[in-house]
């Protein structure tokens, strides 16, 4: 009887155990998974942190490989023209140009004792201003800017003319202006006023009605978008054939011209852009 009892003694110690063992074990398990968790995380961001740093590494190879040049974009290159210039800081250029997408813009700057001349170029690839291999890039637009001794003497250079029915035939262009046709060896022309502007659409006179209908597109472009205001006066003459459509306006001492674009929207579109 003694022996049993010392046997069922054994077995209860033996059992109490066991169940003591099976309910720490979850716990156990709970805790190397938990710690397996914080051990693969910590892997993880590792890695990221590695492939940061290795991408940062990449990204600064890149970049130290990227030859010494203007972006090509027009804020860049603006940026330059006016280091260059000595008055810069004061000149209007544009914020806009005529650049094919896919393209870059550079310039070419000239320094003259009366004004500056900017010549603004497109490329296939990011150029400096000033480089030498510009002389045979495609010019997208020319903003030449002469400085006079008065103001009076910078007035000289633009003449102004109120246009009524005695230069022509009236045209209505839209947006309550009225131009006035008229025609004369050989170019047949529309013109009229806004505010302080001279405005001309030119053609040959066999093709008169795309004069008119160049002059109804100009009209209704700066319905919505304003030009610099000239101080005083200001003249703009496009044509519908190959002759050169240019801009001049007077700003202060300073009268600008602008030229060599090859469309005459594309030619307001820089100088509406011009600040």
């Amino acid at each position: 009887m003694k022996k049993l009892s010392v046997i069922l003694s054994v077995l209860s110690v033996v059992f109490l155990i066991t169940g003591c063992s099976s309910q720490t074990s979850p716990n156990h398990n709970q805790s190397s998974s938990s710690t397996a968790q914080q051990s693969s995380s910590s892997q993880a961001d590792s890695g990221q942190s590695t492939s940061s740093a290795s991408n940062s590494s990449s990204s600064q190879a890149n970049s130290s490989s990227v030859p010494n040049v203007t972006t090509g974009s027009t804020g860049q290159v603006l940026k330059d023209v006016r280091s260059i210039l000595k008055n810069g800081s004061e000149l209007l250029l544009p914020s806009t140009l005529p650049v094919e997408k896919g393209k870059y813009a550079s310039a070419v700057v000239k320094n003259g004792s009366s004004g500056n001349t900017v010549s603004f170029k497109q490329t296939s690839q990011p150029v400096k201003v000033n480089d030498a291999s510009l002389t045979t890039a495609q010019t997208v637009a020319t903003v030449k800017s002469t400085t006079y001794a008065s103001t009076s003497e910078a007035a000289k250079q633009i003449s102004f003319h109120k246009y009524g029915k005695s230069d022509g035939s009236p045209v209505t262009l839209g947006h309550n202006i009225t131009g006035y046709a008229d025609a004369g060896a050989g170019t047949a022309g529309t013109s009229w006023n806004e505010g302080r502007w001279t405005l001309m659409a030119l053609s040959p006179t066999s093709d008169a009605q795309k004069g008119i209908a160049l002059a109804k597109k100009v009209v209704s472009y700066l319905e919505i978008h304003s030009l610099p205001a000239p101080h005083q006066y200001g003249l703009i003459q496009v044509y519908t054939d190959s002759r050169q459509d240019y801009i001049m306006w007077q700003e202060g001492k300073t009268v600008y011209q602008l030229t060599d674009v090859n469309d005459p929207l594309k030619l307001l579109s820089v100088v509406v852009s011009m600040r």
